[in-house]
């Protein structure tokens, strides 16, 4: 299974971030329901810093990638 992800994250990397970002933001809602009964709104801001720290990430990989692929 991992491999697959892997091919997947390689082939789609924005669509791997999207999909990362909603399984964990589902888990946490539920966690924290589970454990407070309710929800906050705030957590948003935790989940936008990871979107967007990811993006740039996945940004830098794809230049580095392509000045790899422009030398040969």
């Amino acid at each position: 299974m991992y491999r697959k992800w892997d091919l997947f994250y390689n082939n789609h990397p924005y669509w791997g971030i999207v999909i990362a970002v909603t399984v964990g933001s589902v888990l946490g809602i539920l966690i924290e329901y589970a454990v407070n009964g309710d929800f906050l709104g705030s957590g948003i801001y935790g989940v936008l810093f990871y979107v967007i720290f990811q993006v740039l990430l996945v940004m830098r990989r794809e230049r580095r990638q392509a000045k790899v692929d422009k030398n040969k």
